[in-house]
């Protein structure tokens, strides 16, 4: 069931290595949201960087911007203990799955 999310432009050709939630452009709101979350993953990606060699990923609590973009390209079941895995196999490109709804 897709949630239609006014405003939110269209999805980045697929695959794309930084993940499927990559539009054309996005309401402020969650633009804004996208925007601390993404430099939130940096800060930590640049924290575990200093002491692992190659590719850095954790994993961390979706947020209700993720999630509601999840939603509204029709993955689900959409889950409060929803979790993202963020990799960075290289520096400055963020790649986000969601393993509990086989988002890879």
């Amino acid at each position: 069931m897709s949630n239609n999310l006014h405003g939110v432009g269209e999805q980045h050709p697929q695959p794309d290595p930084r993940g499927v939630l990559v539009f054309r452009g996005l309401t402020p709101e969650l633009q804004a949201s996208e925007d601390a979350t993404q430099a939130a993953d940096a800060e930590r990606a640049k924290d575990l960087a200093a002491t692992a060699l190659g590719v850095v990923s954790f994993t961390r609590p979706s947020t209700a911007a993720e999630k509601a973009l999840l939603a509204h390209l029709g993955y689900g079941p959409i889950t409060d203990d929803l979790r993202t895995r963020v990799t960075y196999h290289s520096p400055g490109v963020r790649h986000r799955a969601f393993p509990q709804i086989g988002v890879h």
